[in-house]
């Protein structure tokens, strides 16, 4: 790996406490019922890994206590990658009995940029901040019935617009028809970055290099699942994620043409593994950064 690559290539992985991983990452005894809530200093200090991805957040804002607990188990200057809650990013909630009362109902609070700064950027202001890397937006599918590519494009380029700048922002769509210049370019605007998604039912990550879609001085990865395979298929597969079952290998040649174009740059690139993507998510970097130095 070159002086370069090992100071704008960040390895990590989607999330970091798995059973499945112990011999692997984790070689530490935990304490019965411990093992979630402190092994992420073991993580921290794998070589490997340079972030983490804060998947947990999508469903629940952190608050400050549990960013404290965090911010101590990470070295200085070890930046996580922190999901947003879904409450700001769903625009209909899902017909699922996991909404309750508001399935299948529009999301007053879709975009809400004082929900976002009170319940998310303040905590991490206070409690977080020296380790708070791109924060990651993860739209899921909108009905194109009720949201065209214009409308989000306008959504958020007035959310963006009220934000503050002292952090990061990130976004990743599932709608194959928001890939289009408008998109790019309003992240471009505020410069927010793209989140690069090799997931279940959108286009390779080469596809998505084909637009103008470097929009910031870091952009982020996130390699989900297997193109065509969706999320509990791969599960079922994978499980219990202590071993690489499919390699991916389109995958692995995207990854590598996103790190060359990201150290040609001069871009910080986040790099996030799941484990639904190969078997093993920190045998999959083994593997890419044996390509790297090959």
């Amino acid at each position: 790996m070159t002086s370069d690559a090992a100071t704008l290539i960040h390895f990590g992985t989607s999330s970091w406490a798995f059973e499945g991983w112990k011999g692997i990452v984790y070689f530490k005894d935990y304490p019965t019922n411990k093992f979630k809530s402190e092994c992420l200093e073991e993580y921290a200090a794998d070589g490997r890994f340079s972030t983490v991805g804060m998947d947990l957040f999508f469903y629940q804002p952190p608050g400050e206590a549990l960013l404290a607990q965090y911010a101590k188990q990470l070295p200085e200057a070890f930046k996580a990658c922190c999901k947003v809650w879904e409450q700001l990013t769903i625009y209909r909630f899902p017909n699922h009995r996991r909404y309750g009362e508001y399935k299948a109902e529009l999301n007053a609070n879709f975009l809400n940029s004082e929900l976002f700064i009170d319940k998310i950027i303040n905590p991490h202001r206070k409690a977080f901040k020296e380790h708070t890397g791109p924060f990651i937006f993860e739209f899921q599918y909108i009905k194109q019935s009720d949201r065209s590519v214009a409308e989000f494009v306008a959504d958020l380029d007035r959310f963006f617009s009220k934000l503050p700048s002292e952090f990061p922002y990130s976004v990743e769509i599932r709608n194959k028809n928001f890939l289009n210049s408008d998109y790019f370019n309003v992240l471009k605007k505020h410069g927010a970055a793209h989140v690069f998604n090799h997931w279940s039912y959108m286009p390779r990550i080469s596809e998505q290099l084909k637009y103008d879609s470097i929009t910031s001085d870091f952009c982020v990865a996130r390699l989900l699942t297997p193109i065509g395979m969706g999320y509990q298929e791969s599960a079922t597969t994978f499980e219990p994620f202590n071993e690489l079952k499919q390699p991916a290998y389109d995958m692995r040649e995207d990854v590598m043409r996103l790190i060359d174009i990201a150290v040609s740059n001069k871009v910080h690139l986040f790099l996030l593994f799941n484990n639904r993507v190969e078997g093993c998510a920190p045998l999959t970097i083994d593997e890419i950064r044996k390509m790297m130095a090959e």
